[in-house]
C-alpha cells in the first residue's frame, strides 16, 4: 500500500471542502491509499479524489462524511463494508489483502476527527497504520485495543462493488 499523505507539497494545497486537502484531506487521501492498494490504478491521487468527493455530495459542513468510505467506494468500483470495532476483523480483512480505513475520535491521531488506514498486521499483531497527516505516526506499529478505544468507524475495503 502506498504511502500518501495529504500534506505532501504536491497537493497540500489544492482546494478541498472549503479549505485545502492538506488540512480538510484526510479521507479522501485515506480512500486514495486503499483505492490504489485494491486496483493497482494510479488515476486518482489526493486532489482528484477530493475532487470526486466534491462532485459526489461527500461533504458536511467541511468534513468528509462517513458515507464516502461506503458510497464513495462503491462509485470507484471498490467493495465497502463497516466492521465492529473487533481487532480479530480488521485482522482477518487485513489478512485478506483488504485496507481497514478507520474515523477516529479525539486521541493519539487527532484532537477532533480522522481517516486513517490500516495497512498491514505485524509479527507481534499491532498494527501497521497510514495516517494520511503524520509520517511520524505511520512509521511506527499501533497497540489494536488502543487504536480501537479511539475508533468511531470501520470499513473493510475490498475490490468490486458491494459485498
Amino acid at each position: 500500500m502506498p504511502y500518501l499523505f495529504q500534506i505532501d507539497p504536491q497537493w497540500a494545497e489544492a482546494p478541498y471542502a472549503g479549505s485545502t486537502v492538506g488540512e480538510a484531506g484526510c479521507g479522501p487521501t485515506a480512500l486514495t491509499m486503499a483505492y490504489i492498494a485494491l486496483t493497482g490504478s494510479k488515476d486518482y491521487d489526493p486532489p482528484k479524489m477530493a475532487q470526486f468527493s466534491e462532485d459526489n455530495g461527500f461533504l458536511d459542513g467541511g468534513l468528509t462524511t462517513w458515507t464516502f468510505m461506503t458510497e464513495g467506494a462503491q462509485k470507484l468500483g471498490l467493495k465497502s463494508k463497516e466492521l465492529p470495532a473487533d481487532a480479530a476483523q480488521v485482522a482477518r480483512a487485513v489478512g485478506e489483502g483488504h485496507p481497514v480505513i478507520l474515523t477516529l475520535g479525539p486521541g493519539d491521531f487527532t484532537s477532533t476527527g480522522h481517516f486513517v488506514v490500516v495497512a498491514a498486521i505485524d509479527s507481534d499483531g499491532n498494527w501497521v497504520i497510514r495516517d494520511p497527516n503524520s509520517p511520524e505516526r505511520s512509521s511506527r506499529s499501533w497497540d489494536p485495543q488502543r487504536v480501537l478505544g479511539q475508533c468511531r468507524n470501520l470499513w473493510e475495503i475490498s475490490p468490486g462493488g458491494w459485498f
